[in-house]
Parts: C-alpha cells; sequence; structure tokens
C-alpha cells in the first residue's frame, strides 16, 4: 500500500517547480542576451559603413574641388584650420583677384600634409608643380573612424586652362 499512495501522490502533482521557472528564465535570459548583443553588433558596422561611405563621398568631393582650383588658379595658400578641422584656401586667380574657400563639415574633420618639396604659395604654372597630399577625414566624435588618401593635383601639360 504504500507505493500504491506514492503513485497517487506524483498523478495529482501538477505545475511547476521553482528549480524549473528558475532554469526557464535563466535559460531565456541567455538567449536574450545573445540576440541582443548580435543586433547591437549589427547596427554598430551598419553605422561605420555608412559613415565611411560619406567620408569617402566628402573626400571625393574634396579632391575634386581642390584639383580645380589647382587646374585653375594662379597661384594659391593651402592652410589646416586645427580649431575647426578645416582646410582653407586662398586663391589668387588669373586676374589678380583673390577669393578664399573654405572646406568643412559639421560632422567631419578635414586635414591634410603636402608630401611634396612645394612651397607654399604653390603656383600651378612652374614645371614639375604638381602636388602631392595626404588628406585625412575622421569624425568628430570619433577620430578613430576615420579615412586617409594620397593623391594629386596636378595640370596637364599642353592643356590651356581658364
Amino acid at each position: 500500500m504504500h507505493n500504491k499512495e506514492r503513485i497517487r501522490l506524483n498523478q495529482n502533482e501538477r505545475g511547476l517547480t521553482l528549480v524549473e521557472v528558475l532554469a526557464t528564465l535563466v535559460i531565456m535570459s541567455i538567449v536574450s542576451i545573445i540576440i541582443w548583443s548580435i543586433f547591437f553588433q549589427g547596427f554598430n558596422f551598419s553605422q561605420k559603413a555608412i559613415s565611411k561611405n560619406q567620408m569617402q563621398q566628402e573626400m571625393n568631393l574634396l579632391i575634386n574641388n581642390l584639383l580645380g582650383i589647382h587646374q585653375t588658379a594662379k597661384e594659391y595658400n593651402l592652410k589646416n584650420i586645427n580649431s575647426h578641422c578645416e582646410i582653407k584656401v586662398e586663391i589668387i586667380n588669373k586676374d589678380n583677384s583673390t577669393e578664399t574657400e573654405i572646406f568643412s563639415h559639421p560632422n567631419m574633420c578635414f586635414k591634410y600634409d603636402i608630401k611634396n618639396s612645394v612651397v607654399p604659395p604653390i603656383v600651378p604654372n612652374r614645371a614639375n608643380n604638381d602636388v602631392q597630399l595626404k588628406i585625412t577625414i575622421s569624425v568628430k566624435n570619433d577620430p578613430n573612424n576615420k579615412i586617409t588618401m594620397d593623391t594629386y593635383l596636378y595640370r596637364i601639360k599642353g592643356v590651356k586652362y581658364q
């Protein structure tokens, strides 16, 4: 009879024990944390890729504008304005008029280094006066997120620029 009472008690027990509930919560928490971290890693990677793409587009625009200045100006001078992360270009046109152009972006920092021995002011008409620049663009709130590009500002020999 002792065995029969034990069987009958086991059949009447319904529900979950505290250990089962805690085990379920722990497993669900671990799975949730893993899914959450994968989601945020993907989101951060996506944000960095978008940022790199924007920096590359700004780099292309900056180089194109500097090349246009190099090909059309009588002479010009480049300056890094470090406190504002800007590149300032002081241009003397062929008619001796002067203008200033500042390249900046609200979220990005622009900097350049002249890699060859060109001494400012840059006079593009001189023979062998191509300018080799190293331009760096970084995100202002994340200076480690940056791209750097070496480029040449040149004039094609024999072409009459405006």
